[in-house]
């Protein structure tokens, strides 16, 4: 615990003059009484002030669900706040929302700035970031990874591992986040989980077309609650393939406990786990099939992490947070085509396959950090701390052949590689930052963070500095700037010998918005941000090629190849966000973006990443009809995806595919455009409620472009030497698709 004496040593050892000041400002004489000054910083604890969801006043039911009651509450007004308000999804507006199949993440698509891979993935991809740089915290506690079928250097699957039904609300910060937050290039994405105030248990059942799963809270003594939830997938009962040639089989759990020890601490405990597997098997007869290799993949995570935040004075708090989290996948793949006959339109595939690649990855990490906070003055605050992570890495990755690789034309198979690292890595830090109200009107907050990653040797110093500015009561401008740091992905670093030796990517934001209008349920704000990438990872076989630009998709061979750190990058962008309740029933959303997200290998020129749509526009809406009735529609634009044409005539020649590595996302598709819609029905049966839910997503069934793709069973039977044009075949993304189900509240 650090006292008011040390923390003013304690800013000027570390020697930073500025920093994104996101922590929520009060007066004294609030702290004891709110306890999260700023409900979304691991200092407060992560822990937003629980909103009942507003069936409550409608049947006295607790739990969240699916009826949104629509009122004109504002959340907080201009006047309250000292920095730019995060986006906020509720768990009811999440389960009303057409298109999410009640997961949070595919909710947070609908933000701006905030893109997606594919239909069939959950990934969140932030201002042209990859998933890696996003941070995940769940009641404070960071997790590696919150979802299915992930693979190494993600933060994204197919879905979360948590029911949404479990959680009260998710904050995500796109940029300039404060120096309390561990470091990550793109974004924080602040979960809470649900905080039951009734004095009586309350349990919720769901039996719907991806899965099954039920949510129960219950009360403790002295203020205190429980809840456990749990989830198994039901998809592989009505389908054997989601698109990627085989179906996701899951099950998770989840257990969140609070309790107020005394009037001046309080614990909660936390426990989140899955397990997953897929099997993804490529039709062998099917002369269009654009896949040859076969992938055996299963996985499980869990985290477990406890939290003691302790109130010293009405001037000042602490929390004391510490966690494991492991992480372990076991992939197989082999290919159809090695060792074994060309499957014709009518003979069958050899059961005898070659092995092409194996992976058993575990990762383990142990947290410890301590967070304080103390107010000086109504005008002046002060949030400091320190963390300590322990890696444990344990994999076993073997491509003793290498590949016929996509980016080079050399026949033979190149960049075989095996490596079996097992070693501990430490990463410590600690950050400070100063807010100061130096009017009603105008705040400014400065500090930083300071890291040393063990691996490598590299220390960094990340300032920060931001400011508001209150123009009226619903009217702000506001401004930001700040530098972070991040290691690569271990996976990364240790695939290759001079890999070892790869930097800390790093990120600069410079952000300005204004919120031209906050209040009365109503928002509108615009706001511009450019993001400088340097010491990226970027190839050094191909100088065209950065990580940036390379396709991750599970089902394809994996590739890993020598890297250096001598890349750049640019994404910037303009946004435009609006949401309103009209009357009081109908919530609706939209926003449109413009950005361009392009990085450089080791030409240093610079080209568009994997995830560059310089258009994406979004809307949704909820509807509530009486107590009974509920209907919601969500709609998504975007521009075309980038992708990098083939070297036709060599991938003719050699039936495989080819890519022209010196047109790196040179081409782009056509435009993406989706509508979802889902209808709700509540019946009331005495005190319990049963829910019917039923959705159509991509309604107008529009053939969404996901890729080119080389079909090399037809290439087999000599069909693209005269015209290679016809081996590359248009893959779509998910063609219309329901969802529907029930929810049982008793």
């Amino acid at each position: 615990m650090l006292s008011k004496s040390a923390v003013i040593p304690f800013l000027v050892s570390l020697l930073i003059s500025v920093s994104t000041g996101r922590a929520q400002t009060a007066p004294p004489k609030q702290i004891a009484e709110a306890r999260s000054v700023d409900n979304t910083s691991p200092v407060s604890g992560s822990k937003a002030p629980v909103e009942e969801p507003a069936t409550a006043a409608v049947n006295g039911s607790a739990l969240v669900n699916t009826t949104v009651q629509v009122s004109a509450a504002n959340r907080s007004n201009a006047t309250d706040r000292n920095a730019p308000e995060p986006f906020h999804a509720s768990a009811a507006e999440v389960l009303a929302s057409a298109g999410t199949y009640g997961d949070f993440s595919r909710y947070l698509q609908l933000f701006p700035g905030v893109v997606f891979n594919t239909d069939e993935s959950d990934d969140v991809l932030v201002r042209g970031g990859n998933p890696i740089e996003n941070l995940y915290l769940v009641d404070g506690i960071e997790v590696p990874n919150l979802n299915h079928i992930a693979t190494e250097a993600s933060t994204g699957g197919l879905v979360s591992m948590i029911d949404t039904t479990a959680l009260d609300n998710v904050d995500l910060r796109t940029g300039g986040y404060d120096a309390s937050y561990e470091e990550r290039l793109s974004s924080v994405v602040d979960i809470h989980t649900r905080e039951t105030k009734l004095n009586q248990r309350r349990t919720e059942m769901d039996l719907g077309f991806v899965g099954a799963g039920g949510v129960t809270e219950s009360p403790l003594a002295n203020g205190g609650s429980l809840l456990v939830s749990a989830h198994r997938s039901l998809l592989n009962l009505f389908t054997n393939d989601i698109g990627l040639n085989g179906v996701p089989i899951y099950t998770n759990g989840m257990v969140s406990a609070h309790r107020k020890l005394t009037p001046s601490d309080e614990v909660s405990v936390l426990s989140i786990g899955g397990v997953d597997s897929i099997n993804i098997k490529p039709e062998g007869l099917d002369r269009d099939e654009t896949n040859t290799i076969q992938t055996q993949y299963s996985g499980w995570r869990a985290t477990i992490g406890a939290r003691w935040q302790h109130m010293f004075s009405s001037y000042n708090f602490g929390n004391l947070t510490v966690s494991d989290s492991e992480q372990h996948e076991t992939i197989n793949q082999q290919n159809q085509f090695i060792n074994t006959n060309v499957p014709g339109e009518h003979s069958p595939l050899s059961n005898v396959l070659t092995p092409v690649y194996s992976e058993q990855t575990h990762d383990g990490m142990d947290n410890a950090r301590y967070d304080e906070y103390l107010a000086f003055s109504s005008r002046l605050t002060v949030i400091a701390g320190g963390a300590l992570h322990s890696y444990r890495i344990n994999y076993d990755v073997s491509q003793p052949k290498g590949q016929q690789s996509v980016l080079n034309s050399n026949p033979d198979d190149t960049d075989a590689t095996s490596f079996a690292p097992h070693f501990t890595s430490l990463e410590k830090g600690g950050y400070a930052e100063a807010t100061w109200h130096i009017t009603d009107r105008l705040s400014i907050s400065g500090g930083g963070r300071t890291e040393f990653f063990q691996f490598g040797g590299h220390k960094t110093v990340t300032p920060r500095l931001n400011s508001v500015l209150l123009l009226s009561s619903h009217i702000a401008m506001h401004a930001s700037f700040g530098e972070y740091a991040q290691m690569p992905s271990f996976i990364y670093l240790t695939s290759w010998p001079q890999n070892y030796g790869l930097n800390p990517i790093r990120a600069r934001h410079v952000i300005a918005g204004v919120d031209l209008y906050n209040g009365h349920g109503s928002k509108l704000g615009i706001e511009a941000y450019q993001k400088n990438y340097r010491d990226y990872p970027v190839s050094t076989e191909y100088p065209t090629l950065s990580l940036a630009n390379m396709v991750d998709t599970l089902g394809q061979q994996f590739l890993w190849i020598p890297l250096t750190s001598q890349g750049t990058g640019t994404t910037r962008g303009v946004e435009v966000f609006g949401q309103t309740h009209l009357g009081s029933h109908l919530l609706g959303q939209a926003n449109i973006a413009y950005s361009r997200a392009e990085y450089a290998g080791l030409d240093g020129i610079e080209r568009p990443g994997n995830f560059d749509y310089p258009i994406v526009a979004n809307c949704a809406g909820i509807y509530q009809a009486g107590r009974k009735y509920e209907a919601s529609w969500r709609y998504e634009y975007s521009t075309g995806r980038p992708y990098t044409p083939y070297l036709l005539s060599l991938s003719a020649l050699q039936d495989r595919p080819i890519y022209d590595v010196s047109r790196i996302n040179a081409l782009r598709g056509p435009a993406y455009s989706r509508l979802d819609l889902q209808f709700d029905r509540t019946f009331f049966i005495g005190s319990q409620r049963m829910i019917a839910y039923a959705g159509l997503e991509n309604v107008l069934d529009r053939q969404n472009l996901l890729g080119y793709y080389w079909m090399p069973r037809l290439g087999a039977m000599g069909g693209c030497i005269k015209d290679p044009e016809k081996c590359v075949s248009a893959q779509y993304q998910m063609s219309r698709f329901p969802n529907f189900g029930l929810r049982y509240t008793f």
